[in-house]
């Protein structure tokens, strides 16, 4: 397989987005968030690969086409697993962007112990989001909340899925809730695209059920839309509180899909 230049990542935009995840792809092919992809052929690809700085690897085209699945095999394993370690990853997920390449893993993953689980998408729904109401007033006394600076995002480590603290600046967005300077809860986008991006949502253990994540969460999206993007919220088909977070906020969820996870 191939490595194109970052110019030529546009050949693979058509494969990658019959990826379900609805941002990665995008947020990688226009250089908004870290990635590498890798291409069968850069003039009219088949087969894309794509490697993220979340440990997720994207795996597009039609599977009941034929491929070389030896050099596929070696982009995964011997390149996009690396490069996850080097990063202090030792957990893998597979996004593919067709059901039908769960019966080719033995081939792209031989002799790894490869477990399906499922991911929940959601979609978006501002009328929903308005009936929350004045969330402002729901703020308790002392609390207060900032969009993430400089000071705060170097602070709280966020740059671990982006290229550099100006990528973030630029393409990124934070939101944080603190109590006087102590700091209660963040909503961060994990990684953006040019028209959406993710979000990643976490409240410090003192301050949990107190309905402070809706708050952090209804003024990052507020801003998300300000900005003319789109909220995102994705997570496992098993995590019950953020299924419920994201419903409160709006969010309707979406059939769950398979993805395949690994260990080194």
């Amino acid at each position: 397989m191939i490595e194109p230049t970052f110019s030529e990542f546009n050949t693979a935009i058509p494969l990658l987005s019959g990826i379900k995840q609805k941002v990665l792809p995008h947020a990688i092919a226009q250089g908004c968030s870290p990635g590498r992809i890798f291409v069968d052929t850069v003039e009219t690809p088949r087969l894309a690969l794509a490697w993220s700085a979340v440990g997720y690897y994207l795996l597009a085209g039609d599977p009941a086409v034929g491929h070389d699945f030896t050099e596929a095999s070696r982009v995964l394993t011997e390149i996009f697993v690396p490069a996850s370690q080097a990063g202090g990853e030792n957990g893998f997920i597979l996004v593919p962007s067709h059901e039908g390449w769960k019966e080719h893993l033995p081939h792209l993953l031989p002799g790894r112990e490869v477990i399906e689980i499922y991911r929940r998408p959601f979609h978006f729904d501002a009328a929903q989001f308005a009936l929350l109401g004045d969330w402002r007033e729901r703020i308790p006394a002392g609390f207060h909340l900032q969009v993430m600076d400089a000071a705060l995002a170097e602070k709280l480590g966020t740059l671990s899925t982006w290229s550099s603290l100006s990528a973030f600046l630029e393409n990124g967005l934070g939101v944080v809730l603190l109590e006087g300077d102590q700091i209660a809860s963040t909503c961060t986008s994990v990684f953006a695209s040019r028209d959406l991006m993710e979000i990643d949502m976490h409240t410090q253990e003192p301050y949990r059920r107190r309905g402070l994540a809706v708050l952090t969460a209804s003024a990052f999206i507020e801003e998300c839309l300000r900005r003319g993007r789109q909220p995102n919220w994705e997570c496992f088909w098993d995590n019950e509180p953020s299924t419920a977070l994201a419903l409160k906020l709006g969010f309707t969820a979406e059939p769950d899909y398979p993805v395949y996870y690994w260990e080194a």
